[in-house]
């Protein structure tokens, strides 16, 4: 049966996969964007495209809220934190002001969150679970300032999901696309100590684990990552064989403190992520092996 689906982020990298896959299942897709005109061009208008809240009409079956300036694209000044916030946390406040405005009753509701929740860790630790306790950093504190954001539509949808998204692999987009030219010119490598774990997903298996989760009753946190995290080193290795390239240029945590400032976080730290709640439902990957997934990508590169 066809949905109306409302999406913010829409435009962005998970956003647009989302909603490629759902136009040609023929359901009704709005995205709230700061640049509509652009949006409205790049679907050829088969989606409709509004800058403001106050534009929608109607009421959705769906909300997929992913919108999010991206956490790594600069460093962390004071300026760049606030706006990491209102991106996150203050627009997912106004869809909760507007959902009880405009009285709307989804059938559910998905609100975007990140591994981040738990905390960063310089090196191998216990796995993590949708029930472990969250971390203490600024990215932890982020998260849990938008999953309380989000809490406020829980009246508003028949259920509430948080999608804590890790490493999304895909080909042009996310962290790979910022990868890809040092691996390319065999300048790659691990960064700091390399230990450090790196919990990711295939853009296929995310946009699949979305659908699966459309068609579960499933609410609250969900891990959306692969079962097998790896170690950073291994990840670096397992690229540029993909590339055909060496590996053998690793940016020491002094460096990498020094370029990117307190943003070095994400980098240096990470999260040994297990998607318990999706195992536990029988979702299965298409890609639950990091080099396979890496090697895909690099093919429709």
């Amino acid at each position: 049966m066809s949905k109306r689906i409302l999406i913010t982020g829409g435009s962005g990298f998970i956003g647009s996969h989302l909603t490629a896959r759902w136009l040609a299942e023929g359901h009704e897709i709005v995205i709230l964007s700061r640049r509509p005109d652009a949006v409205a061009r790049r679907w050829e208008g088969r989606v409709t495209a509004v800058s403001e809240l106050a534009e929608l009409e109607g009421r959705f079956d769906w909300l997929i809220n992913l919108a999010g300036e991206g956490i790594a694209d600069q460093r962390w000044s004071e300026s760049r934190k606030e706006v990491l916030r209102d991106s996150r946390v203050a627009l997912t406040e106004r869809l909760g002001r507007w959902a009880q405005s405009t009285d709307q009753q989804f059938e559910v509701v998905l609100s975007g969150s990140a591994i981040g929740y738990y905390g960063g860790f310089p090196g191998a630790q216990p796995a993590l679970t949708e029930s472990s306790s969250a971390g203490k950093d600024f990215a932890a504190n982020l998260c849990i300032d938008w999953e309380n954001a989000a809490a406020l539509l829980a009246e508003r949808a028949e259920r509430l999901v948080y999608l804590r998204t890790g490493v999304v692999l895909g080909a042009r987009q996310g962290m790979l696309a910022r990868m890809w030219l040092p691996f390319r010119l065999g300048l790659g490598g691990p960064i700091g100590s390399g230990q450090q774990v790196i919990s990711w997903i295939h853009i296929e298996d995310y946009c699949r684990a979305v659908d699966f989760i459309l068609k579960s009753s499933l609410t609250g946190p969900i891990n959306m990552t692969a079962p097998e995290p790896v170690a950073n080193a291994r990840f670096s290795r397992q690229l540029a064989g993909a590339m055909s390239r060496p590996a053998c240029l690793p940016m020491p945590s002094l460096v990498t403190t020094l370029v990117f400032g307190e943003l070095s976080e994400l980098l240096l730290k990470g999260q040994n992520v297990i998607p318990k709640v999706l195992s536990d439902e029988g979702f299965s990957w298409v890609y639950s092996d990091s080099r396979e997934a890496l090697e895909a990508v690099v093919r429709v590169w």
